[in-house]
């Protein structure tokens, strides 16, 4: 895997960017390419690369790599997996490298934007024309690379990661309100925004094309989750759904074993990852190897005894990795520095620990992120089955928690009395995702003239509703399958797989969301999938004699980062650290108070608002870290 970056600079513009800041763009993204790296400049275009080698690791594949004629120009992050079949099928002949990345550059040449969805892997890249001059910014159907931008009247800015934009950019750093409301809610920001005014990510399946000569440029799609799912979706017969499951992912754990460096398989003992492990080592080239970990803030010891089951199933060179939490707020400090924003999914940390233990043993990883999304795997599926009928009762009860005591027990079910209360389907879905919710005021960490501008400046449930609106017609399991697939997965999920293990040089592949697995699944109705809301059924069902039943019918746990408890004690000092320094740096943009009683309340175990506060944490630092010029609130 690799990190692009580059400048587009209109012909009209006096702008410079000094050899220094490309010097710094470049070492910026050194994490995601140790390997190699190179630039090209021409009249009015730069690209970089660095490079993480992984298909013909010789300098055949440095980049950026230019056409035969000298006529396109690429930078590539991403692997295609059906690169060999697509150089055979339009006779790309006298390739000078075995790479995939000449191979996307050729069919560019040939094809142009009509190559894009017969690239069947994960990728972002730039493509310039000199001829034409005009530049391409392109990025997977599914997000899971990622692609920033930065567009001004006279300059584009692009790159793998926002830190490598920064060091191109001059200007005071601004926070986007709106974006920030979103993260309140979620941890994130959704779509294409981000927590930096005028920074903004390509959404997945789409492409940017810049015409150099009249510096304008348009923004358009070559592949979206609608393409795949017909107006009214299958109702395959029960035993042909299961037989064409098994032989596409089959298929798609195959394909995504092409390499030049040795791959393994992240276990975590659950379905997804034991079903890579089981087809993988079936196609893999000698012993296939296999990484769990343990970690010191596994309560009940993790899921090491049930990886351990599926490895010796499959006779896999099995490794247990214990991983302690002992820097915490170095962990901590680190993953803000990498996700470029407060990022409040915990599970980046494991991830992140696993990444770095390996240390550079391996390049290439499998792992199972997708399944849940595809194939219904979240609880929240079955439970919407029963929309109708919930939110009647939801409306009728929802000022029942008022009666009770103030408890965890308590939030917990006036969370679900909201959610369902709610005025849509699309507020339902988000509600379910995150323990915010208006009533709970997360706002109030913010002084009251910051919240009331965030709330001017847009609703964080917009782009749930946005989204929902394209897929209201199908059935409510389909539904939340394609919100979800277009929301969590690239904004949250796929971004926390990137950064955490980019951050240590290694590659992270995603079987589940192959084109073809996916196109299939999608088109079939939420009974084919999910039978009576039985969760994964179809997975399941295809994977039956092959993952062992202890696996496949165990109860679905996921794995939780116990940042309440740390809150409480290793990262208490550094929470209150960061609180301190940012109200001295930023008067009047937090509530403190709030802040300070939301924290009491927590510690004394009354009620708990520790989702909010692990948010706040990430905000804190990075805000004290990240330039962003807060005064324009105040």
């Amino acid at each position: 895997m690799c990190g692009i970056a580059g400048t587009a600079i209109a012909p009209f513009s006096s702008i410079e960017i000094a050899p220094a800041d490309r010097t710094d763009a470049i070492a910026a993204l050194r994490h995601r390419g140790p390997d190699d790296h190179g630039e090209f400049q021409d009249e009015n275009v730069w690209l970089a690369h660095t490079r993480l080698s992984i298909l013909d690791p010789s300098m055949a594949g440095h980049q950026p790599m230019s056409s035969a004629d000298g006529r396109y120009v690429i930078s590539y992050n991403g692997e295609v997996y059906n690169f060999r079949q697509l150089a055979a099928r339009y006779q790309l002949e006298n390739l000078r490298s075995a790479s995939d990345t000449e191979v996307v550059l050729n069919l560019f040449a040939r094809l142009g934007l009509q190559s894009l969805p017969y690239l069947n892997g994960m990728f972002a890249f730039a493509c310039y024309d000199r001829d034409a001059q005009k530049l391409w910014l392109v990025r997977d159907r599914f997000g899971i690379k990622p692609l920033y931008f930065q567009f001004d009247s006279d300059s584009l800015t692009f790159a793998s990661e926002i830190k490598s934009i920064l060091t191109l950019r001059t200007g005071p750093r601004t926070c986007n309100w709106s974006a920030l409301h979103e993260w309140l809610y979620y941890g994130n920001a959704l779509g294409g925004d981000t927590l930096y005014q005028g920074i903004h990510q390509l959404l997945p399946g789409r492409y940017l094309e810049l015409d150099l000569k009249s510096f304008e440029y348009e923004v358009g799609s070559y592949w979206s989750l609608k393409d795949d799912v017909p107006p009214r979706p299958v109702r395959e017969k029960r035993e042909d759904a299961i037989a064409e499951t098994r032989r596409l992912l089959e298929q798609a754990v195959a394909r995504q074993l092409v390499s030049d460096v040795p791959v393994g398989v992240f276990l975590s003992g659950g379905i997804d990852s034991s079903a890579i492990a089981a087809f993988a080592s079936r196609h893999y080239d000698g012993q296939l190897a296999t990484y769990s970990a343990g970690f010191d803030f596994a309560a009940d010891g993790g899921e090491l005894p049930k990886a351990r089951t599926v490895a010796e199933r499959f006779k896999t060179d099995h490794h247990e990795i214990q991983v302690g939490s002992a820097d915490l707020p170095g962990v901590i400090e680190k993953m803000v520095e990498h996700h470029d924003m407060p990022f409040a999914d915990a599970a980046n940390i494991p991830l992140y620990l696993m990444a770095t233990h390996l240390d550079g043993q391996l390049k290439v990883i499998l792992q199972g992120d997708g399944g849940d999304e595809i194939f219904g795997g979240y609880r929240r599926y079955s439970t919407l089955k029963y929309y109708t009928l919930l939110r009647p009762l939801a409306l009728v009860f929802k000022h029942f928690h008022k009666a009770l005591p103030k408890s965890v027990m308590q939030q917990r079910i006036a969370r679900y009395l909201h959610a369902f209360a709610a005025s849509d389907l699309a507020t339902t879905m988000a509600l379910l995702l995150t323990p915010e919710d208006v009533r709970s005021r997360p706002l109030g960490v913010f002084s009251a003239e910051v919240a009331r501008r965030m709330t001017d400046a847009g609703d964080p449930f917009s782009r749930y509703r946005s989204v929902q609106s394209e897929f209201c017609d199908l059935d409510t399991v389909n539904q939340m399958s394609m919100v979800d697939t277009s929301v969590i997965l690239p904004d949250i999920y796929l971004e926390k797989v990137d950064r955490s293990t980019m951050a240590a040089s290694l590659e992270v592949r995603v079987p589940f969301l192959d084109n073809d697995l996916t196109s299939y699944v999608l088109s079939l109705s939420g009974r084919s999938k999910m039978p009576n809301g039985r969760p994964k059924w179809l997975l399941k069902e295809a994977l039956r004699g092959i993952v062992p039943d202890e696996i496949l019918f165990s109860p679905k746990r996921g794995f939780q980062v116990p940042y309440g408890f740390w809150l409480q004690s290793s990262l208490k000092a550094l929470f209150f650290d960061n609180l301190a320094t940012f109200v001295s740096n930023n008067p009047g943009i937090l509530d403190p108070e709030r802040i300070s009683s939301l924290f009491a309340t927590t510690e004394s175990g009354r009620q708990n608002y520790s989702p909010l506060l692990w948010k706040m944490l990430n905000f804190l630092v990075w805000a004290n870290t990240s330039k962003v010029d807060f005064a324009e609130a105040r």
